[in-house]
């Protein structure tokens, strides 16, 4: 049996689109490691998304509630899942998994649990690495720009 994505209806107040600097917007907040952290060991995390609400707002300026957070974080995955899914099945040819998902590497960063805070600083220019190796790492996944700066 396959589930479905979770859907607010509109009166819950999830029936406006979110544009691409809002999932930006979300994948920066989620990509901070103490929320990774909490969202992996918390089964009622009402308090997260609202956190992540907030997050949004100061640092971004997006204004969304803490239940259009969390659907969207839920659809995040399902889809991140469902592309994965599709490109196995397809034995892996014709392109990768993100030409099934706009945002697939970057949710397959903070879903693989990468080091998104040291690498999104390099990709940004906030720190030279001192590593050649890890500078590579750092330009294997292109990501969200304007995190943490």
């Amino acid at each position: 049996l396959e589930t479905l994505p979770y859907t607010l209806s509109p009166a819950e107040g999830g029936g406006r689109h979110w544009t691409d600097d809002e999932v930006r917007a979300l994948l920066c907040v989620w990509a901070d490691q103490r929320v990774r952290q909490r969202l992996k060991c918390t089964l009622r995390n009402k308090s997260i998304f609202q956190e992540m609400a907030y997050q949004m707002q100061r640092k971004f300026g997006v204004v969304r509630n803490w239940k259009q957070c969390r659907t969207k974080y839920k659809n995040l995955k399902y889809d991140y899942k469902t592309a994965k899914n599709a490109h196995t099945a397809g034995g892996g040819a014709s392109g990768g998994p993100g030409k099934y998902m706009k945002f697939f590497e970057e949710v397959e960063a903070i879903i693989l649990d990468l080091e998104l805070r040291t690498r999104l600083d390099f990709k940004l220019g906030l720190k030279k690495p001192q590593n050649p190796l890890l500078w590579e790492l750092t330009n294997t996944h292109s990501f969200v720009s304007k995190c943490y700066v």
